[in-house]
C-alpha cells in the first residue's frame, strides 16, 4: 500500500512539472507572408502619384481641374488657362515691380524747375508730352500725373521768375548806389573780374 501511494504522488509531481501540451492552431489563423506581387502593386501606386505633367495633357483639362492641381501645389489659382498651365509647368514670368520715385524730392522735378527758371530754355515752347519724352527721368511717371506736375510747376515758376527778376533789379540798383572799389581792403584786385581768372580757366 505504501509503494502504490508513493508511485501515485510521484506521478502527480511529474505531471505538475511537465509543460502543457501544445494546442494545434487552426490553418485559417496562420498568416502567410505577403507575396511579391502585392509589394509590386503598392510600389507602383506610390510611383503613380508623382505625375509628370505635359503641356499637351494639361491643355485637355478644364480650368477647374487645373485650379485643383494648383491648389494641391499651393499656388495661385486665378488667371486664364494658358497662365494656369504655365504656372503648373513652372514657367510663369514674374514681373519685377519697379518702385516709382516720389515726385516731390525727385531728380526729375529738380531738373524741370531749372529748365522752367531759364528764360532761354526751349521747355517754354514744349508741351508736357514733349517734355516727358525728352528725358528718361520724366518717363518714370504716368502721362496724366506728369501733365499735372508740369502745369503746377509752370504756375509756380512764373511767380518765382518774377520774384527773381525783382530781386535782381533791387541788387542792381543797390550796386549802382554803392559801387565796388577797384581793389579790396588789402589792396588786391578782385578775383571775379581779374584777367588771371580767365587765364586759369584756359589752362
Amino acid at each position: 500500500m505504501y509503494s502504490s501511494f508513493k508511485k501515485s504522488s510521484r506521478a502527480a509531481t511529474l505531471e505538475r512539472q511537465s509543460p502543457p501540451a501544445t494546442q494545434a492552431v487552426p490553418p485559417s489563423i496562420i498568416q502567410s507572408p505577403p507575396s511579391s506581387s502585392n509589394i509590386d502593386d503598392d510600389d507602383e501606386g506610390e510611383v503613380g502619384d508623382d505625375i509628370a505633367w505635359t503641356e499637351e495633357s494639361l491643355k485637355k483639362m478644364k480650368n477647374v481641374e487645373l485650379q485643383n492641381i494648383l491648389k494641391d501645389l499651393g499656388l495661385k489659382k486665378s488667371g486664364k488657362k494658358a497662365e494656369l498651365i504655365d504656372r503648373i509647368l513652372g514657367r510663369e514670368a514674374v514681373a519685377e515691380k519697379k518702385k516709382k520715385p516720389k515726385w516731390k524730392n525727385s531728380k526729375a522735378r529738380a531738373m524741370l524747375v531749372r529748365m522752367l527758371m531759364d528764360k532761354q530754355s526751349n521747355v517754354h515752347k514744349m508741351t508736357s508730352k514733349e517734355i516727358q519724352a525728352s528725358h528718361k527721368w520724366f518717363q518714370e511717371y504716368d502721362p496724366t500725373s506728369f501733365n499735372r506736375y508740369v502745369r503746377d510747376l509752370r504756375k509756380v515758376s512764373t511767380k518765382k521768375v518774377a520774384v527773381v527778376v525783382e530781386d535782381n533789379d533791387i541788387i542792381k540798383r543797390e550796386l549802382n548806389r554803392f559801387p565796388r572799389p577797384s581793389k579790396t581792403i588789402r589792396g588786391e584786385p578782385f578775383w571775379d573780374n581779374h584777367p588771371a581768372k580767365l587765364l586759369l580757366r584756359e589752362v
